[in-house]
């Protein structure tokens, strides 16, 4: 009787068995899965760059020492300055004394040419009552050569009083721009020893604003003059700013002394960004990210985890008749979270929004 219960279970155990075989087989050859269909969203291309926040117009002075001495500085940080308003002024004492050698030269022809003049105009008298007298020829010969050479020295020291003037001119510094004083830097103008030599005066335009950068060769032909950016800084990173490019330079970056690029990143083209936003609590020198819209166009698309790839071809599993099926596609441009499907699908099929690894063709799937 013993005998009979232990079969019994064996048989009950195998029986057990079998059908968890045959359960976890038939779990095995079917899924349960999300999908979803095409459908319409604007795609936005970008272009990213870092840049450093500037100001549009600025004019920065430094100390020259071939001009003399800072003498004077005329303004101060914060104010308001116009196109031709004095800055600062260098005294120069060689300059002043060879204005006044230049001075006394002038003068000291003027006299000789004077004196010559009369002279001339004496030798006139006499020769016109003695038109034979060769000694009084050749006197008035003489003189006449004598007068133009003073003629000569007077136009030169004519010259070189111009040239004086021009380089005292040169010695009051004005404003090229209308703007602000931004920085006054008094040590600097006094010619104190520094590691790096520092601006004596610097003005700029604090209401206009740009972002300076750098673009790859292959980013060249998508970015134009015109398109809209966005800006950030890390520094503040909750705010966003508008702007527009304004310039993408026709050659590239310049070498450095040893004729290499000056950034491992290859061939790159300045680019600017005017910054369109007045109010912007940002300092000239921030550091910006820059976010350069190439291209926006409508699209269908589908989430990014739909599409699946294989060597160079994409594919997507839509459900047809409660099974899988691999669909090849063509994809195009891609957001953060879609990608856009150019060919391959229609707008009424169903697509796995995520397929799992374990997912085969053919496979039953039971829709979420």
């Amino acid at each position: 009787m013993k005998k009979v219960w232990i079969a019994v279970g064996i048989v009950i155990v195998l029986a057990g068995l079998i059908g968890f075989n045959i359960w976890k087989k038939s779990a095995e050859g079917k899924i349960t899965a999300e999908v979803t269909t095409l459908k319409e969203e604007t795609i936005t291309e970008t272009v990213m760059t870092p840049g450093q926040l500037k100001l549009a117009d600025q004019q920065t002075i430094y100390h020259s020492p071939e001009k003399g001495e800072v003498a004077e500085i005329f303004v101060k940080e914060g104010d308001d300055v116009k196109k031709g308003t004095p800055l600062i002024r260098y005294e120069n004492k060689q300059l002043t004394l060879e204005q006044k050698q230049n001075e006394l030269q002038l003068r000291s022809a003027y006299l000789q040419a004077n004196d010559l003049r009369k002279q001339h105009e004496e030798l006139d008298k006499l020769l016109k009552d003695d038109k034979d007298n060769e000694q009084l020829k050749a006197e008035h010969d003489q003189i006449k050569l004598q007068q133009q050479q003073a003629n000569i020295e007077i136009q030169q020291q004519q010259l070189q009083k111009e040239s004086i003037q021009q380089q005292m001119n040169d010695l009051e510094i004005k404003s090229d721009i209308d703007g602000k004083v931004v920085e006054v830097n008094e040590q600097a103008a006094a010619g104190a020893n520094q590691l790096e030599q520092q601006p004596v005066v610097r003005i700029g335009t604090i209401d206009k604003l740009i972002v300076e950068g750098v673009i790859s060769e292959y980013d060249t032909l998508k970015i134009k003059k015109g398109q809209t950016v966005t800006l950030k800084s890390d520094a503040v990173p909750d705010k966003t700013w508008k702007g527009k490019v304004s310039l993408v330079a026709d050659l590239p970056k310049e070498l450095d002394n040893l004729g290499t690029e000056t950034s491992t990143g290859g061939v790159q083209y300045p680019v600017q960004i005017t910054v369109e936003d007045k109010e912007m609590n940002l300092k000239p020198g921030f550091q910006m990210i820059v976010e350069i819209t190439t291209d926006e166009h409508k699209a269908n698309v589908l989430p990014l985890t739909a599409v699946k790839q294989d060597g160079d071809d994409n594919y997507v599993y839509i459900v047809k008749n409660k099974k899988a099926v691999r669909q090849k596609v063509k994809v195009g441009s891609v957001s953060n979270e879609t990608i856009e499907i150019t060919d391959g699908l229609s707008n009424k099929e169903k697509v796995i929004v995520e397929p799992p690894d374990k997912l085969k063709e053919g496979m039953e799937v039971t829709v979420k």
